[in-house]
């Protein structure tokens, strides 16, 4: 008899191992057709996956069916295929989730979102086999939200409830750093060290056991350990600190140049000048140009005066230049520019023929986009810097938006920042290919820049953001410069 009940499980977990395996392969198909299929293959998968929402009984494949549905750009189907989903599987993580966005998250207090988060997880109960990072966004806001509200002992109760250790410091962090701007550093240490350890956790593991969990919870840790630092010098414990800090770069080596703000602090702090100036030159180098005048402060008190301090910085100028110029010579592309015509927030058309005889800077952005907004007040400087010359022109292309009412949210996002920038929506689909603009010029991910010459040539292809006004700034000046100049590939 125990033969046969091990038979039977080992038969059920195969079972669902080899479904899991078919639903896997399924949705890799899925993606290269919708990523690079024909226009007739997409078409043929549009049916495909009208077909299973018709038909299938199973959540997850039909779920599966309205997420590609959206990228094959039939985006009210897909809305109301997941409306469908949520009525015809009210205990499922497509209701679960349209409740979290349409309800939780609605709340206008913190008292209403304790309620509301109660009612979902009764309602859909946290089970070891269900996502549980939608439950850990819920947590992580609703604790900085008690944390906002000065509520510690119920900030600290629900920070307690999260489920994911690779992800928890999202929600740890952000709670210590607001009991630490109240001045209570005894309850923020513990959250802030938990995050650290989790981190070390993951950073130490065999190499082999690396994943993508791995990889997001060490992206943090140069952070978290400058937080520690910076409380451990508040307290006068500099030696320490400086301990900590040369520990996590013997941890992470890669990463050394992250700490060198809170490591020239250090440095600084035990009166080791020279090292301490060496970590503001490379910041500097990378382009942080806010700590010039420390490292004055610092040259002038190694040297005995100011002699020299100009070619100083004339050298360490002429680093960050050659380090630009070095790293957009790797984003060259020399290809042609699709051909668009896309409306902006006026509702006038604007294509790319008209800017012909022009460099373009194009930018791809969404309004969920982090990395895209913090990079958008050096795009300004960067735009302001051109404002009087004729033969540039800044585009943003808003393009990836979740919400049927995008086109008043990217308005409203705009008007509300004071952004002088010329917006087009990208919702044309091509014709051919019924592509929108990001998939015809291979966007995979965003922020995605490209500078386009007068001839229609793309010849830079940037991805990724910085905060620094001054070095996208200087950025921008070298690629644009660069793009005027007549293509000798």
């Amino acid at each position: 008899m125990k033969f046969i009940f091990v038979f039977i499980t080992t038969m059920l977990f195969l079972g669902s191992s080899i479904a899991q395996s078919n639903f896997q392969d399924r949705s890799n198909t899925y993606y290269e057709i919708a990523q690079s299929g024909t226009k007739e293959q997409k078409e043929d998968l549009a049916k495909e996956l009208f077909s299973i929402a018709k038909t299938s009984k199973n959540e997850k494949e039909i779920e599966l069916a309205s997420n590609y549905l959206f990228r094959l750009g039939y985006e009210t189907s897909s809305d109301s295929l997941r409306t469908v989903i949520a009525k015809k599987f009210p205990k499922g993580e497509v209701a679960r989730g349209a409740y979290i966005k349409e309800v939780y998250y609605k709340q206008e207090n913190v008292k209403a979102k304790e309620k509301s988060y109660n009612y979902l997880t009764k309602t859909w109960p946290i089970k070891p086999d269900v996502d549980k990072m939608a439950y850990d966004y819920v947590i992580a806001d609703l604790a900085r939200s008690f944390a906002d509200e000065g509520d510690k002992q119920k900030a600290l109760f629900y920070i307690g409830k999260m489920n994911e250790r690779f992800w928890r410091a999202q929600g740890y962090v952000p709670v210590a750093t607001k009991l630490l701007q109240k001045g209570d550093t005894a309850a923020a240490l513990p959250l802030l060290q938990t995050a650290i350890d989790d981190a070390e956790y993951y950073i130490s593991l065999p190499e082999n056991q690396k994943d993508n969990k791995a990889g997001f919870a060490a992206i943090g840790y140069p952070g978290y350990i400058s937080q520690l630092v910076n409380i451990y010098n508040d307290q006068g414990r500099q030696l320490e600190a400086l301990q900590i800090i040369e520990r996590a770069i013997s941890l992470v080596p890669d990463q050394a140049d992250r700490f060198s703000t809170s490591y020239f602090q250090g440095l600084e702090a035990a009166g080791r000048k020279l090292e301490a100036l060496q970590q503001l030159e490379i910041l500097y180098t990378q382009g942080t140009f806010t700590y010039k005048g420390k490292m004055t402060e610092l040259y002038i008190a190694l040297n005995g005066s100011d002699d020299g301090l100009t070619n100083y910085f004339t050298r360490l100028d002429q680093q960050v230049v050659k380090a630009i110029r070095a790293h957009i010579a790797k984003s060259t592309v020399l290809k042609a520019a699709p051909e668009f015509e896309l409306l902006n927030l006026k509702g006038e058309k604007v294509s790319l023929a008209s800017l012909k005889g022009k460099v373009v800077v194009l930018d791809f952005w969404a309004t969920w986009c982090q990395p895209c907004i913090r990079s958008f007040p050096g795009m300004q400087a960067a735009q302001q810097s051109y404002a009087d010359d004729p033969e540039v022109e800044f585009i943003f292309i808003n393009t990836w938006e979740r919400d049927a009412d995008y086109k008043e949210k990217v308005k409203a996002f705009i008007q509300k920042n004071k952004y002088p920038f010329e917006v087009l929506y990208d919702d044309q689909k091509d014709a051919e290919t019924g592509k929108n603009l990001a998939a015809r010029f291979g966007v995979n991910g965003i922020p995605a820049k490209f500078i386009i010459d007068k001839e229609g040539i793309i010849r830079y292809f940037l991805t990724g953001s910085s905060p620094n006004v001054d070095y996208i700034k200087l950025e921008m000046h070298e690629l644009i410069e660069s793009a005027k100049k007549a293509n000798k590939g």
